[in-house]
């Protein structure tokens, strides 16, 4: 039996509403969210032992590393945005072939790592965003709350240029320039 997100959230919320019902009608005082949570917790236990591998290497269609490890390269970007949820992402642009104006990627990381490679040559604006996260940029700058920017010596916004979008909450994202 395939369980989809949808029956499992309306199971949790009938568990909630049963919990306050005996709560309040009948006054029987049970821990309802130390039980979800038990069951949450053995649900997925049991879905990596039957599951195999295959449970904790998801993919969604996007470039995404959940419970994974996934590394992204080549000469041109055909996604827009990476993300590693528990996971770790290394996205390697030293070979990217930049075909528009401004081309823009966005890279998350959630309890997750993020590593991007660029080259020096490729003009590049980054910015980065991290809460109780930790991003660190080509020239030092790193931050573990708030907005940090970095613009690459061959930016000229005339030309073509790479914009990566970096999110790290509870995660780290570090940028390499080789």
């Amino acid at each position: 039996m395939k369980m989809n997100a949808g029956l499992l959230w309306g199971i949790f919320f009938i568990l909630i509403g049963l919990g306050i019902v005996l709560k309040v009608v009948l006054r029987v005082d049970i821990p309802v969210f130390k039980i979800i949570l038990a069951l949450f917790l053995i649900y997925l236990g049991i879905r990596i032992l039957v599951g195999g591998s295959s449970c904790c290497h998801i993919r969604t269609g996007r470039h995404d590393a959940v419970f994974s490890e996934a590394n992204f390269s080549g000469t041109s970007i055909d996604r827009r945005d990476y993300n590693a949820v528990f996971g770790k992402i290394r996205l390697d642009l030293r070979n990217v072939v930049l075909n528009e104006q401004e081309t823009k990627i966005e890279v998350n990381a959630v309890f997750g790592g993020a590593e991007i490679i660029l080259n020096k040559e490729t003009p590049v604006k980054i910015k980065a965003s991290a809460v109780f996260g930790g991003a660190r940029l080509p020239d030092g700058n790193s931050g573990g709350f708030g907005t940090s920017y970095y613009e690459s010596d061959s930016l000229k916004t005339a030309d073509k240029y790479l914009y990566i979008n970096i999110n790290a909450v509870f995660g780290g994202v570090e940028v390499y320039n080789y």
